[in-house]
């Protein structure tokens, strides 16, 4: 009776377990010791990975056991540190045995709190215990520390790359998920929505929740840049490949954000533009719209009683696209249009040039506070709170400098491409139109005719009605180039029929 004891075993983690430190051992070399030594087991205690820094669960059920069973004298444990590798914890679990009458004995070294020296023996262990533990988490974090800065990430490998190597030597390649993770955040420059994205995504075999796209499109990593603790927050140029560029990924940020109104889906071209917009010749009643379901033929018509004005969209359409070519710029005023817009252009080149010479200064100088911040820091003159913020802060701004300068550099790069595709836009109403979402349709068709258009039934075409004066203008002189033309056309026909 006076010979009862517990055996307590316990491993906090998985690599223990698998490296000579399992329960199973340490119960066998427990079993020994109480066997080679005249103590009667009682009863077992601890589990797989309990807590190294708490009493956790386990513990107290001990404890409990024990004010149950006043039979019980001693506590066997292979060493003291499988209580728990921090001394201050693990001497006060000791000290709360001892305080309910238990004596703990360490079948390793048979080493016991019987006497004051064994007490203070194993609280020099568990000090040893501690310091050796302490020194591996600090060399630890120290290795991953270096190679996160050094730009090696060293942590869960993130989806859409494969890893070989470990530490330092990792290396990290694109595999076919990450393919169309790129796709993902094309997909998201374009403007589409993440449910969306995820309907393709899995449609192409890949299936993630909406929370896992979110992680994805706000990592840095896949612009290949490292962002960490253990850099302070200061983000690092990755020598992993990248899956899109930086510019590319600030501006994910800034959509996801809602800072930018830019990025939008582009709506379907509309059904019924001209739905209300054209006027019945003989009522001046608005045209609706309607659909043939089981033919799916769309048509506009009168809905006066015993009006028959009913006509197919399809037909309408396309004479209102070509009656509004008639307006388009002849080619005697283009030439003369081109040189106004170049101007216009050029004048806004000039002040594009002018914001990058600045923009350029402003990324200058925030390097230079980021470098000097890193100084101080290093220098110990500001703390890592201080530091990690005013980095966060630095950051935050070149990256908002980065998309700037991205969005100055294509204006300046596309100066004759941005000419041509004013003039070119400007000369084709019909095709602007034809092409356009129903906002932009409204607006041309207001501006050309702001009281609407007549459908004549008879005819089968439009009647214009206060048509804009300007845009008459130029259809008239449009239409007199045409007539000369024609009229020289005949004339040198003419000529060569007589000289002939």
């Amino acid at each position: 009776m006076k010979n009862n004891c517990f055996i307590w075993t316990r491993v906090s983690t998985k690599h223990q377990e698998e490296n000579g430190g399992s329960l199973e051992d340490q119960k066998c070399r427990c079993e020994k010791f109480a066997k080679d030594n005249g103590y009667t087991i009682k009863g077992y205690f601890g589990g797989k990975h309990e807590s190294a820094k708490t009493p956790g669960k386990l513990i107290k059920e001990m404890i409990s056991a024990i004010k149950k069973d006043k039979t019980v004298k001693y506590l066997i444990v292979n060493q003291a540190d499988r209580f728990s590798r921090n001394a201050g914890q693990a001497i006060n679990i000791i000290n709360d045995l001892m305080a309910h009458g238990i004596t703990v004995v360490e079948a390793a070294t048979n080493i016991s709190t019987l006497t004051p020296e064994g007490v203070m023996m194993m609280q020099f262990k568990l000090s040893m215990a501690q310091w050796d533990n302490t020194n591996r988490t600090n060399k630890f974090v120290s290795g991953r520390k270096h190679c996160m800065e050094s730009g090696v990430w060293c942590g869960k490998r993130p989806l859409g790359y494969n890893k070989e190597g470990k530490s330092i030597r990792a290396e990290y390649t694109i595999n076919e998920t990450g393919k169309l993770i790129r796709k993902a955040f094309k997909w998201k420059l374009q403007g589409v929505d993440n449910f969306r994205i995820m309907d393709r995504l899995s449609a192409m075999g890949l299936d993630v929740s909406k929370q896992k796209l979110h992680k994805i499109l706000t990592n840095p990593f896949y612009a290949g840049k490292i962002q960490s603790k253990l850099t302070s927050g200061e983000i690092v140029d990755g020598k992993h490949p990248a899956i899109i560029s930086w510019v590319e990924f600030l501006q994910v940020q800034e959509i996801l954000s809602g800072r930018t109104g830019v990025y939008k889906v582009k709506a379907e071209t509309p059904r019924f533009p001209l739905k209300r917009h054209i006027r019945c010749a003989e009522d001046g009643l608005p045209l609706t719209a309607y659909t043939v379901k089981k033919k799916n033929i769309d048509y506009y018509k009168c809905n006066k009683v015993g009006c028959k004005n009913n006509v197919s969209a399809k037909k309408v359409h396309k004479l209102y696209e070509e009656l509004l070519d008639t307006y388009n710029m002849p080619t005697i005023l283009m030439e003369m249009f081109r040189e106004v817009v170049e101007k216009i252009i050029y004048a806004n080149d000039k002040e594009q040039s002018e914001a990058l010479s600045v923009l350029k200064k402003q990324k200058s100088e925030l390097e230079k506070k980021l470098k000097k911040c890193k100084v101080n820091f290093g220098m110990g003159d500001i703390d890592e709170d201080v530091y990690t913020t005013t980095v966060e802060v630095i950051q935050e701004k070149l990256a908002k400098n980065e998309i700037e300068m991205a969005k100055v550099k294509q204006n300046l790069s596309n100066l004759t491409a941005t000419a041509d595709e004013v003039v070119s836009t400007c000369c084709k109403l019909g095709s602007l139109w034809s092409n356009s979402e129903l906002e932009l349709c409204q607006k041309i068709q207001n501006l050309l005719f702001p009281s609407g258009i007549f459908w004549d039934k008879e005819k089968e075409n439009y009647r214009t009605i206060g048509e804009n004066q300007a845009l008459s203008v130029i259809r008239t002189i449009s239409e007199n180039s045409e007539d000369k033309n024609k009229e020289e056309s005949e004339n040198s026909s003419s000529k060569k029929s007589v000289c002939g």
